[in-house]
């Protein structure tokens, strides 16, 4: 089975560091298939980031997983619009930072429009949050960020993504989501 799983989020909240950091765990165990592809602008801002993994298989099955991050900067909303294209799964990384708390907010609700336009409806699609730079002292507490993050309710994960810490977990979680939502829409075929 094939996955397409994107990572959107703010400029600068963690998505490549996700990305770059699940192909080093995953090139250890020979579980990538080729090399990690980064697309930056003149100004060293990442574009978008992709990874190919072939042939893993988890909870059972065999899949291939295409992972591809969005930029962040709004600017480029044309190309997060392309990139989400036939995307099974997402990974909202949202950066703790007090100060960040209305751009996450923004590109929640821009996500939200682009899954509209294709047809999806954020509230049913399947999410992982993910909650990354715990560590910064003005990181917001996560009741906080659940109110305003999360209103669909799924799984959530505490990250500190520059550490690897939560990565791999996030990973997991949002392949078993997409996982479980592909069975459902089948039954109902």
């Amino acid at each position: 089975m094939k996955l397409k799983i994107v990572y959107f989020g703010s400029s600068l909240a963690g998505k490549s560091t996700n990305i770059k950091h699940l192909y080093s765990i995953l090139k250890e165990k020979n579980m990538v298939k080729g090399d990690l592809i980064t697309v930056e602008t003149e100004e060293n801002r990442t574009l978008f980031v992709e990874m190919f993994i072939s042939s893993i298989n988890l909870f059972g099955i065999d899949l291939e997983i295409k992972l591809l991050t969005t930029p962040g900067q709004f600017r480029l909303h044309p190309l997060r619009k392309a990139i989400m294209k036939g995307v099974d799964g997402l990974v909202f990384v949202v950066d703790s930072s007090a100060e960040r708390e209305r751009i996450n907010f923004l590109v929640m609700r821009e996500t939200a429009a682009v899954l509209k336009e294709m047809g999806e409806d954020l509230l049913n699609f399947p999410v992982v949050v993910q909650y990354n730079k715990r560590d910064l002292p003005d990181a917001m507490d996560i009741d906080t960020m659940e109110m305003m993050y999360n209103p669909w309710g799924t799984d959530y994960v505490e990250a500190v993504a520059i550490e690897g810490k939560g990565v791999l977990e996030t990973f997991i979680k949002i392949v078993r989501n997409v996982l479980i939502s592909k069975n459902a829409k089948d039954r109902v075929v």
